[in-house]
């Protein structure tokens, strides 16, 4: 996993290298040459306008700042590869040594802005820099409507204007990025904010070598992120893409027997969702090569579709169990409600998903069990379910990272709030996890139930750790379930639940070398 920084801190590792620098624009230049290596590169990438655009051109989006500065300097770079470049000052003025340079390599600044005639493959976003929040404006929405229009690729410097930085919100008017170049170390916007697309970090320098990333060493980060599925398209060599974090290897040991890679007890479904039921375990069982147990009306039902499941009728008499799952399709009557109580008060690590939330929500007195609970508690809600238990615990609305981590503290558990940018919050940890999942192809009905299971037998195996890794192979899953030889197309939970098995062995390979290999060798 890698730290992302705040707005602050990456201007206060900027300031030492640009009071060193030896001449003007020294930082800004490098920074500047790492857009073109990207805006090179994303030339090419598919094109779907190809056999129409008689003369394919670049536009520069260029602000105040020293984000429309590094534009203009990678356009002037770009123009004196041959390229035809475009400039359009959204706000009347740019950095000037930067326009002086883009006029002298032949790139032309537009009068007004581009709407009609032009056909442009490619735009640099530059509008605004590290400060950028809030709406655009209309003229800039006309532009980005007209490139949407052409099929241009988007390449953002730094975050997409009309991102905030630091939150990842973003304005009623804002730039969505085909892929984003930043500098010294990433934002968080990079993992809260999908618009980024794909994530590039360069590392300009000046002419004794530091860069921004030297600088940043001696700053804390409250935010970790990582990207759980990589973009497909070709990235510069110079630059690091923002990566999935390696799975741990999860190949049973010389020694280990059912017991002993974390057995899972699930606790879900009902006459109402028997489906759940089925979801959860399957995602258990195919997480982990240990026991899973089914504890619920649909007994019989899950072990005709699992026959290696071991389950019972009754929560009481389920065996004994290193994590239990609670929550998916049990419904939210009294007996239900009578179970989580039960739950809350065992000594496994719990996790509780769907219908155990919206009864949290709803009674003050499990909300008490929950925030008295020493063991371990993982809650994992969508945006609609997160923002009903905001509601009723009393927590201001926040940006998703910052109100996330205060249900976390408040009620002394971890939380997981899923999305395509799902945010793992834990009040026992100085710091929360962004992962970007890289697609949405998991936002089907039942995938939710899948996690609770991959992520119960994860935690049963590798405690807490186990969370942010469940995210990860989960996501991975899905964008699995939806390839097909044409490409790809609609999954559902089922076949993201049996992709689990391959997503977890794709995120196992280090360096091209099993994980399993590396075990059998060194352990």
């Amino acid at each position: 996993m890698l730290h992302a920084y705040t707005a602050e801190q990456i201007r206060a590792a900027e300031r030492p290298l640009l009071d060193a620098q030896r001449e003007p624009d020294e930082l800004m230049k490098s920074a500047a040459h790492a857009v073109f290596l990207a805006a090179e590169t994303m030339l090419t990438w598919p094109d779907f306008l190809e056999h129409y655009r008689e003369n394919p051109r670049i536009l520069l989006l260029v602000g105040k700042g020293g984000n429309g500065g590094d534009a203009l300097y990678a356009g002037a770079e770009l123009a004196l590869a041959g390229h035809t470049v475009d400039a359009w000052l959204a706000w009347g003025s740019a950095h000037e040594p930067a326009l002086e340079a883009f006029r002298n390599a032949g790139g032309t600044v537009l009068d007004s802005a581009p709407m009609q005639e032009q056909n442009y493959r490619l735009a640099i976003d530059g509008l605004t820099g590290l400060g950028g929040a809030g709406s655009l404006g209309e003229e800039v929405k006309q532009v980005l409507d007209h490139l949407t229009d052409w099929y241009a690729h988007v390449l953002a410097v730094d975050v997409p204007s009309g991102i905030d930085a630091d939150t990842g919100e973003k304005g009623e008017v804002h730039v969505i990025a085909d892929a984003t170049v930043t500098f010294g170390g990433w934002r968080r916007a990079h993992g809260l904010a999908p618009e980024c697309g794909i994530q590039l970090l360069a590392h300009p320098h000046i002419h004794d070598g530091r860069t921004i990333a030297d600088e940043l060493r001696v700053w804390e980060s409250d935010t970790l992120l990582f990207r759980s599925v990589p973009g497909e398209l070709q990235t510069p060599d110079a630059l690091d893409p923002l990566r999935p974090d390696n799975e741990p290897d999860t190949e049973p040991r010389p020694g280990d027997d059912k017991y002993t890679g974390g057995v899972v007890g699930i606790r879900a479904g009902s006459g109402t969702y028997p489906g759940a039921a089925i979801l959860a375990t399957i995602g258990a069982v195919n997480a982990t090569p240990a026991m899973v147990r089914y504890a619920g009306p649909q007994a019989l039902e899950v072990v005709r579709a699992l026959p290696e499941v071991v389950v019972t009728h009754k929560l009481e008499d389920a065996g004994r169990v290193q994590a239990w799952v609670f929550g998916p399709g049990v419904g939210t009557d009294s007996a239900a409600s009578s179970e989580l109580a039960l739950l809350l008060g065992r000594e496994e690590p719990l996790l509780i998903d769907a219908d155990g939330l919206t009864l949290l929500t709803r009674d003050p007195e499990l909300r008490d069990l929950l925030e008295q609970r020493e063991a371990e508690t993982v809650l994992t809600p969508h945006d609609g379910e997160f923002e009903r238990l905001r509601d009723a615990l009393g927590i201001a609305p926040a940006d998703r990272l910052t109100e996330t981590k205060a249900l976390a503290t408040t009620l002394n558990c971890a939380v997981v709030r899923k999305g395509r940018s799902t945010i793992v919050a834990n009040p026992e940890q100085d710091h929360a996890i962004v992962v970007d999942c890289g697609t949405s192809w998991a936002a089907t009905p039942g995938s939710g139930d899948v996690l609770a299971g991959l992520m119960g037998a994860r935690m049963a195996r590798d405690g807490m750790l186990g969370i942010y890794q469940s995210v990860t192979v989960h996501a991975v899953a899905a964008w699995i379930s939806a390839q097909t030889e044409y490409g790809a197309g609609p999954t559902h939970a089922s076949t993201i639940a049996h992709a689990l098995p391959a997503a977890t062995a794709k995120l196992n390979v280090l360096d091209g070398m099993p994980a399993g290999y590396r075990a059998r060798r060194w352990s």
